[in-house]
């Protein structure tokens, strides 16, 4: 069952990193004049190294006897909310971005609300995940995730570019402790 789960919410992840790799095409592309903005470039980065992780720690579930309905649903609504947002860095049709910095910002409460949606059920996917597996709930991803959930919110009510600059670099910080988490890395404390 895992197998055919798998390949499935791989599909929606593909399709997010192929639409990212994408809009980093149209960036680099000579012949169209863009203006980079390198936190919504930060962004995509962040999305690409979300999507790669999420891959990589969803073997996790080749361990699982069942999955279960509700799991699956949440499993979809995840893969889903990482799609939408990478589709969000970068227009799907229509007249090519000129200016990123615009963009991000008509794009940012958007963004920011189907961010909130990632973040609630990431934090269901953990809580069934502990469940399934009986392994204790991960504090940590759910400390992260709060963190992320009052980044989005706070996205949502503000265009501050110094907020909107941190938001990216603290995401991508989080990933980072994700990656540790998965590899089993320590900081080292000397």
């Amino acid at each position: 069952m895992f197998e055919h789960i798998a390949v499935f919410f791989s599909i929606i992840l593909s399709l997010g990193l192929v639409h990212l790799l994408g809009g980093w095409s149209l960036m680099l592309d000579a012949k169209v004049k863009v203006k980079m903005y390198w936190v919504h470039l930060l962004w995509s980065v962040n999305m690409m190294l979300l999507i790669a992780l999420v891959w990589f720690a969803n073997f996790a579930l080749s361990a699982a006897a069942d999955i279960g309905l509700a799991h699956y649903f949440v499993l979809l609504g995840y893969s889903i909310s990482i799609y939408l947002m990478c589709a969000l860095m970068f227009p799907v049709r229509g007249d090519e971005v000129r200016d990123f910095k615009v963009h991000y910002y008509n794009n940012r409460v958007r963004f920011c609300a189907v961010g909130l949606v990632f973040v609630i059920t990431d934090a269901l996917d953990g809580w069934i995940e502990s469940a399934v597996l009986n392994t204790p709930l991960n504090l940590g991803q759910f400390g992260t995730l709060t963190v992320y959930a009052l980044l989005f919110v706070v996205g949502m009510l503000t265009s501050s570019h110094r907020f909107h600059a941190s938001a990216a670099g603290l995401f991508f910080l989080g990933l980072v402790g994700f990656l540790m988490s998965l590899t089993g890395a320590t900081i080292p404390m000397h």
